[in-house]
């Protein structure tokens, strides 16, 4: 988790708060592989889910995005096209054909803790441990043992920045 588009950290997380004070949802533009609309649903549809901001394992290790193109409209599938709510903020980042948004309904960082890597593994491949690269920050995890995976994060222990429920549609595609 790192600023964007000129915006820090502490502003986002603020004005993503402000939204769902005001509306009851907040749209969280993303763009990575390994957390597309189709696989947030399949996990959301079975579960009270949840999404963890955690600091990179290095300082300076999450790259700022530099684009904040302006998100106007969502859809579940592609095909039925929504304006994005009255009255949040704006849904900004690089705007292409793979631009997704979690849907949350709650945000705090009031959050005091540290999540252990080790403990999940990649949901499109379970038997895989989780893996970070700048580029793709977000992905869909589940709890499994991977202390013994050789293919394990050196870095085990991140601190938790705050933490979101998704709400429904969960994630949809944006434009």
């Amino acid at each position: 988790m790192g600023g964007h588009a000129g915006e820090g950290v502490d502003t986002i997380f603020h004005r993503k708060t402000a939204d769902i004070e005001l509306t009851g949802k907040t749209f969280w533009l993303m763009r990575s592989p390994k957390a597309r609309p189709p696989q947030v649903k399949e996990i959301c549809k079975t579960i009270q889910a949840y999404t963890i901001f955690i600091e990179p394992a290095t300082k300076g290790g999450a790259r700022a995005t530099t684009t904040a193109d302006i998100s106007r409209e969502y859809s579940s599938d592609r095909d039925s096209w929504y304006p994005l709510p009255d009255g949040i903020g704006p849904v900004t980042g690089k705007l292409t054909i793979s631009a997704a948004a979690l849907v949350f309904d709650m945000l705090t960082t009031a959050v005091n803790g540290t999540l252990d890597l080790w403990g999940y593994a990649d949901f499109l491949d379970k038997q895989k441990p989780l893996k970070f690269t700048l580029g793709c920050s977000t992905v869909c995890a589940v709890r499994k043992d991977m202390t013994a995976h050789p293919g394990r994060m050196k870095s085990r222990y991140r601190r938790i920045v705050a933490v979101a429920r998704f709400a429904q549609p969960y994630c949809v595609w944006l434009r």
